[in-house]
């Protein structure tokens, strides 16, 4: 009898930390906002490398934003050339949140130098981290593959039938093979016209071209094509083969444990003169930039000057890194004097005061400029006229 109630009591212990055990969450937040990204691809946020340590091909990463015009772009780029992680990210339209599926190439850039998110005319509220077992793909149309041609006048029909499950929040994932340089996604409804603006040439690269229902709009477009075998999208472009169709759901939990995100900077209303305010990190890779445009420039003479501070990294000493910063040209990288090498200006705590030469202001109103460097969290950028 006593084994028989030690049995009892084990089962009920096993059975109350089943219950009362939590489900490890998988969509996690790896970044808390704001971050506002604003004109002109001049803004980005790096995402460190340790978010990525354990993660895995397949999984996602998603961005939370707001405030996106109409004209709204992002971006996920390798931070040490700026170039997209892949060609479908080096730029895309944006509605509500925008997805990257890490692929084991993105993954190896994403550990050594982390992801930069970019693009334009949005701010980000907050990035997660979701496990790929976490989004369930149910295939739906497998015809005969279609080969889009470099006329872009193949395409294939998909009857309503196939899409009758489709809900706002889901993704049709378009799974392609034999992709060429430079391919292309258009998508379109039942009256050729396109779908939506974020997939109206929207380039294609890798295996599988993701697209995410963020509103009613388009599902409206492929219910007004009826029902049963009409066609209810196109789907067209140039320089792929489309294979099959998946619909995509997230079956998963969501973290509420912010305990482990990145912060992003401090945002500051820029006052008169101030061309940056804030703290962005100038890593010891190089991978560090900060793009200024034209526009503050047009009225300037030979007697402004830049006013540059900073907080130099003790990590960089530590490292033996020596701090430095560069000016260059806001559209070619070339050093802003038109010199052959770049001008390192290396720091030593006090601000860094750039005067304008012909050659240098002729630049900066014409092209703006980028400052990059390394070894150091850049704080404020000022423009002063030195009457």
């Amino acid at each position: 009898m006593k084994g028989i109630r030690y049995i009892l009591v084990f089962c009920l212990l096993s059975f109350s930390a089943a219950v009362f055990t939590p489900v490890k969450a998988v969509e996690r937040t790896i970044l808390v906002g704001p971050k506002t990204i604003g004109k002109a691809w001049k803004d980005n946020i790096v995402l460190e490398p340790r978010h990525f340590a354990d993660a895995k091909a397949g999984d996602i990463l998603t961005v939370y934003h707001d405030r996106a015009k109409g004209i709204a772009q992002g971006a996920f780029q390798n931070p040490t050339n700026w170039q997209g992680v892949a060609p479908e990210y080096a730029y895309f339209g944006i509605k509500g949140p925008f997805r990257m599926t890490l692929t084991d190439d993105i993954l190896r850039i994403a550990r050594e130098h982390g992801i930069a998110i970019g693009g334009h005319d949005y701010r980000i509220l907050y990035v997660t981290l979701s496990d790929a077992a976490d989004y369930q793909e149910t295939i739906v149309w497998k015809g005969t593959p279609v080969q889009m041609k470099a006329d872009w006048s193949a395409s294939a029909e998909i009857p309503a039938q196939s899409l009758k499950n489709l809900r706002e929040g889901d993704a049709l994932r378009f799974h392609v093979s034999k992709v060429q340089a430079g391919a292309s996604l258009k998508l379109m409804d039942f009256t050729w016209n396109a779908i939506d603006p974020t997939v109206d040439g929207a380039p294609v690269g890798g295996e599988a071209f993701t697209w995410y229902i963020l509103d009613n709009t388009p599902l409206l477009k492929i219910q007004l094509a009826g029902g049963g075998m009409n066609t209810a999208l196109r789907v067209g472009g140039t320089g792929y083969r489309l294979d099959k169709i998946g619909i995509v759901q997230f079956v998963g939990t969501v973290s509420g444990d912010i305990s482990q995100a990145q912060r992003a900077p401090k945002e500051y209303v820029l006052q008169p003169g101030e061309l940056f305010h804030g703290e962005k990190a100038f890593p010891n890779d190089w991978s560090g930039n900060l793009r200024i445009t034209a526009a503050p420039f047009q009225k300037s003479t030979e007697n402004d000057v830049l006013v540059i501070s900073y907080r130099i990294d003790p990590a960089a000493k530590a490292a033996g890194v020596t701090p430095q910063l560069s000016l260059r040209d806001g559209r070619t990288w070339d050093e802003i004097t038109g010199a052959a090498e770049p001008v390192l200006y290396t720091l030593d705590g006090n601000d860094v005061v750039y005067l304008f030469d012909a050659t240098a202001l002729d630049a900066v109103k014409t092209r703006g400029f980028i400052l990059t460097g390394v070894g150091f969290m850049l704080t404020k950028i000022e423009l002063i006229s030195a009457q």
